[in-house]
């Protein structure tokens, strides 16, 4: 699927609590009693009906696809409730790879991000926010 049908048909979900998603595509969010801290971001490859997989190269081929949650402020505003892992690092892979070869940089060339507000426990509703395209170019990159 192309980055550019993925956020079309991901754009129907902005508004829709994820909960409720995560019981139709039958993801679930407690794993052995531990939350699944993966389940938000399943959700969203089921619902783009990506196969469930941990490859390191990014999930479309192409492009890769990051969940972030935002937490609500005491002011109303939104922040980031944490930070957004992008791919698990090998020290051996770094050490035989130069930068521009690496999954690392695949993963950030091109990735479509879900915003997603959540209230303070993983019980609590939690609705898709926004859609961003991110790409890692230009100045950016450089």
């Amino acid at each position: 699927m192309e980055r550019t049908e993925a956020v079309k048909k991901l754009q129907q979900l902005v508004g829709k609590e994820l909960h409720q998603l995560a019981n139709e595509y039958g993801v679930t969010i407690y794993r052995n009693g531990k939350v699944n801290k993966g389940w938000a971001g399943h959700v969203f490859e089921r619902f783009l009906e990506l196969p469930i997989n941990s490859a390191q190269s990014p999930n479309f081929g192409s492009w890769e696809l990051k969940s972030i949650p935002l937490k609500t402020l005491k002011n109303g505003s939104l922040s980031f409730k944490e930070t957004m892992a992008i791919t698990m690092i090998d020290p051996v892979n770094v050490c035989q790879k130069e930068f521009e070869d690496s999954h690392l940089l695949a993963k950030l060339k091109k990735a479509l991000v879900i915003a997603r507000t959540v209230g303070n426990h993983v019980d609590e509703p939690s609705y898709i926010h926004s859609i961003v395209e991110f790409n890692l170019e230009g100045e950016l990159y450089n």
